[in-house]
């Protein structure tokens, strides 16, 4: 397995991804690619986004960070944090994939400078919390539906 930034060719790999972990119900809304051209590709506010390929070029997972630009983010963070979300095919589980995703996504933000990253993860997504729990995150607040959960850069 190897890690790269993504690419827009890589567009139709990674919503395939996440309509993996739809189909397997742990991701509540199916997408495309235009959602996810825009999203983590395209998006203005994106610091990095990482593939984890295998050896015949598969995607099996993505790591997003974006920055948190303005106060008032749908985020719910302050301005200047960056914002980290984890794809990783349930196919895929427990093969590293995640864990190399962040190393990328880590030296990205300590390139880009900042000093808090936030995951926001469902309630009801126990194997999100205890990865993000795995990789150093702790939780910093909770709301009705989501526990958010904060890594503290140097």
């Amino acid at each position: 397995m190897i890690t790269r930034p993504a690419t827009i060719d890589d567009a139709e790999g990674m919503a395939a991804v996440q309509n993996e972990i739809f189909a397997a119900g742990l991701r509540k809304t199916p997408t495309d690619v235009e959602t996810v051209t825009n999203t983590y590709i395209s998006d203005p506010d994106r610091i990095a986004c990482t593939v984890a390929v295998d050896e015949d070029g598969r995607i099996l997972g993505f790591q997003s960070l974006k920055l948190a630009t303005a106060a008032g983010n749908p985020y719910g963070v302050a301005e200047g944090w960056g914002i980290i979300g984890t794809h990783v095919s349930p196919f895929a589980a427990r093969k590293g994939a995640g864990k190399a995703l962040f190393r990328a996504t880590l030296q990205a933000a300590e390139a880009f400078g900042l000093k808090d990253i936030d995951a926001s993860i469902g309630a009801d997504n126990d194997m999100g919390q205890a990865y993000y729990e795995a990789i150093g995150f702790r939780t910093y607040r909770t709301t009705d539906d989501r526990v958010c959960k904060a890594y503290r850069l140097g």
